[in-house]
């Protein structure tokens, strides 16, 4: 997979029409993830995974004791603040902050509680969008996030909107979490996934939804190589 950092630069180059863009948008927990950096991969496209920026500012804006209701404060550390994806030496995507790699506080659901609040301030959202649109190089972008198709890349070639029951998210979370070693209940997740859920669809800026133009799919009761292989016959000619 093509290494794509937040620096890119030449934006004439970066908004080119004629590179194509795959965005994967959908709820937390619907496999967003790990499906577009499968597909990425397989693509041999870039790869934008941007909740991450937002968590990575929510991180920044921790390590600096912000305050998280104040939008003028994230605004500047949206700018100040460095995000790289790099992989390892196993192909794991890694995520460095501010020159640290913060990859493993990033997926904390105490971080992504924080992201979701902060994403909610038009401001902070403002700023982070041409960074995101930054990262359309060639030979194309798989971009995963939660507006990617509605707002970030609306004249997207190829969209996905991922979706599944809360319960399986919830289960799917689960076991993730309890891979890693960390204590949590299904039950607990599965009203923090809910919440999160209420709150970014209703959100008065780029609220969670399908683009119009999007392919729906519901990965309950999928497993990930048949969720990957029916988002990749979607952009294979």
């Amino acid at each position: 997979m093509p290494r794509a950092g937040h620096n890119a630069q030449n934006h004439g180059v970066v908004m080119s029409e004629n590179i194509p863009v795959l965005t994967i948008d959908g709820p937390s927990g619907a496999g967003k993830g790990t499906v577009s950096r499968i597909v990425a991969r397989r693509l041999g496209w870039h790869y934008l995974d941007s909740g991450a920026l937002y968590r990575a500012v929510g991180v920044a804006a921790s390590w600096a004791n912000l305050d998280i209701s104040d939008p003028a404060a994230l605004v500047r550390c949206t700018f100040d603040t460095e995000v790289a994806f790099r992989e390892d030496d196993l192909g794991d995507l890694r995520v460095w902050v501010n020159g640290v790699d913060a990859t493993d506080e990033l997926r904390l659901e105490t971080t992504g509680a924080v992201a979701s609040a902060i994403a909610a301030f038009p401001e902070v959202r403002s700023a982070l969008k041409e960074r995101q649109r930054a990262f359309r190089q060639a030979p194309g972008l798989v971009a995963d996030g939660r507006d990617m198709g509605t707002v970030i890349f609306s004249d997207a070639q190829y969209k996905v909107f991922l979706t599944a029951s809360a319960e399986e998210r919830a289960e799917r979370r689960y076991n993730q979490l309890k891979d890693k070693g960390v204590s949590v209940t299904i039950a607990g997740l599965l009203r923090e996934i809910l919440a999160r859920d209420a709150r970014d669809a209703q959100r008065t800026v780029a609220p969670l939804r399908p683009a119009e133009d999007a392919v729906l799919l519901d990965t309950t009761g999928l497993n990930i190589d048949q969720v990957v292989e029916r988002v990749l016959a979607l952009v294979s000619p």
